[in-house]
């Protein structure tokens, strides 16, 4: 089970007065290898997952995709998973296609322990939907570590965010949609 959100709050208010906003999602996925007993592994494959994708963001409906995982075993990631979701986004219906693939690269040096987390989503562009495509680099600085805690739970570090046509909306010469954007944060990881 993984759980990410983010509460923010902005200098500039959106188009409908709000200066503040949330995202949260949810995504359980069920080990076909631990369900069975039969460990699916070969080489670079690691196990093959049922997957399910449940996002909410402030003032909006529920979203919800079903799909697969694929996870890898690949030397010098701790996890390397290539997801493919149906999307029944918040419109209420079955509508695109995404394939998400997320990563951890861990690494240190002399100034501590550090690790690269990112994801790249692409969504195909199905039934008159724009194709997505974004791409999200972290760097993750152990913090925790650093002050003397427990490692692996508080990190700091920076966040890059590149993407084309953000919320499946075209780009046009009148609305932009393609974006790039950067952040610093504090993120604590209970597990």
């Amino acid at each position: 089970m993984y759980v990410y959100s983010i509460w923010q709050n902005s200098l500039q208010r959106s188009y409908q007065g709000d200066k503040s906003t949330y995202y949260y999602k949810f995504v359980p996925r069920l080990s076909v290898s631990k369900m069975t007993g039969y460990d699916l592994s070969y080489g670079a494959f690691k196990d093959l997952l049922f997957a399910q994708w449940i996002a909410k963001t402030k003032n909006e409906k529920y979203d919800f995709f079903s799909g697969f995982s694929l996870d890898w075993q690949i030397p010098g990631f701790s996890w390397l998973r290539t997801l493919f979701y149906f999307e029944n986004n918040a419109k209420g219906n079955w509508n695109d296609q995404r394939i998400h693939i997320d990563y951890d690269i861990p690494f240190n040096n002399q100034f501590g322990d550090f690790r690269i987390v990112g994801t790249l989503d692409y969504t195909l562009g199905l039934h008159d939907n724009p194709e997505m495509l974004e791409f999200k680099p972290e760097l993750h600085y152990d913090l925790g570590k650093e002050l003397g805690y427990q490692p692996g739970h508080l990190w700091t570090g920076v966040v890059l965010n590149t993407t084309k046509n953000k919320y499946k909306i075209k780009d046009t010469p009148y609305y932009h949609a393609n974006q790039f954007s950067y952040g610093v944060f504090i993120r604590y990881s209970f597990f």
